[in-house]
């Protein structure tokens, strides 16, 4: 009788162990500030000389707000010069780019940025720089730095209705020109861009561009499990075997000690309404072919940003709760308007009031052990 338990048992135990397993390798913790930043989602996070700046947000201009740890208070700077929001900003030396976002309009017709944008850190201005090719601008791509150097990739051109895509550019700071760059192996948006040694990779996302004839299924359904890499050394893409165990559209991703870290976001499924997440995941694309689940977000968030300082992870803003269109707007899916958003032809589901649309500015922080 013991041995046939011992083998019923055991390989339940290496079932979870395989797709279910925590490392405990590290905890988050919600920061208490001093003072608490604007509430704002479908923004972007960026360390830079010690401090953290908290760049866009879905509403109007805002200002650039600065968290110092030394002080453990926020700061505002300089307003914006245009409406930023569903970017993910990136630090060169003293500034902080911004290359893709959207501007203007409502949802689901939101309009790209004619032109990328650079705030400097220390005199706390924004410099307009050069317009964007008219066919290349988008919102909700990755965006990251090697050598001197900005790289777009993915994203989508005509808000939250058609145009996700796989395009890659490079943007030369010093010059102020852009070059279009091979194509990426998927279509996604919503999604983020990691540079680890001499390699992007492009992680996350969703096809929001998706429609179902039948109502049946919603683009919040179609995430991105993939993940691609593009090689800096020899200018190819390839797919990595490591998909996603969980894909989220709006989630964010980083680079500690090599490792990739992707962080919350929102998803749905065929039957479940599109919710924002509380999962992590990280990945050594040096040493290993699986994704590993780590410690939970304590807030599920969605349209966060998120960034490495002093060796830890932090994020801020983001929408919790239930995820979709700001109330109000125009919402696929609902009478009169096209189809494509919650599941069997239901009205998309809201963010609660007080957070959604204005999103938690909560500070959180991940440390290792």
């Amino acid at each position: 009788m013991k041995q046939i338990l011992i083998t019923l048992i055991l390989p339940a135990v290496i079932t979870i162990t395989a797709f279910a397993q925590d490392s405990g390798e590290g905890t988050w913790r919600v920061v208490k500030t001093k003072n608490k930043a604007d509430a704002r989602s479908e923004c972007s996070l960026v360390a830079a000389k010690g401090k953290l700046y908290l760049i866009g947000g879905d509403g109007p201009a805002m200002p650039v707000e600065v968290y110092d740890p030394k002080t453990n208070a926020w700061t505002k700077k300089a307003v914006a010069p245009v409406v930023m929001h569903h970017l993910q900003a990136v630090t060169l030396g003293d500034k902080i780019y911004v290359l893709d976002a959207f501007y203007d309009g409502g949802f689901p017709n939101q309009t790209p940025m004619p032109n990328a944008y650079s705030y400097n850190t220390r005199t706390d201005t924004w410099t307009k720089l050069a317009e964007i090719p008219a066919d290349r601008r988008r919102a909700g791509a990755g965006e990251a730095v090697y050598k001197g150097k900005l790289y777009l990739v993915c994203g989508i051109t005509h808000g939250h209705s058609s145009g996700t895509n796989n395009m890659f550019d490079e943007y030369d700071p010093a010059t102020d020109s852009w070059k279009a760059l091979p194509d990426a192996p998927h279509i996604r948006d919503h999604s983020m861009a990691v540079v680890v040694g001499d390699k992007l990779y492009a992680v996350g996302g969703r096809n929001t561009s998706f429609r179902d004839p039948e109502n049946k299924l919603n683009f919040f359904s179609q995430t991105m499990l993939d993940v691609d890499c593009y090689d800096f050394r020899t200018g190819r893409w390839s797919t990595l075997p490591a998909k996603l165990p969980l894909g989220t559209g709006g989630g964010t991703a980083v680079n500690l000690d090599n490792r990739i870290y992707y962080i919350g976001g929102e998803r749905a499924t065929a039957t479940t309404q599109n919710h924002s997440q509380k999962d992590v995941y990280y990945l050594d694309p040096a040493s290993s072919n699986e994704w590993t689940k780590t410690a939970d977000l304590n807030m599920a968030r969605n349209g966060v940003g998120g960034a490495v300082l002093d060796h830890k992870i932090y994020i801020a803003g983001g929408a919790g709760g239930p995820g979709g269109p700001p109330p109000g707007g125009n919402r696929p899916g609902a009478q009169g308007a096209p189809n494509g958003m919650p599941p069997m032809g239901a009205p998309p589901t809201g963010p609660p009031p007080g957070q959604g649309h204005g999103g938690d500015i909560a500070l959180e922080v991940f440390t290792l052990k």
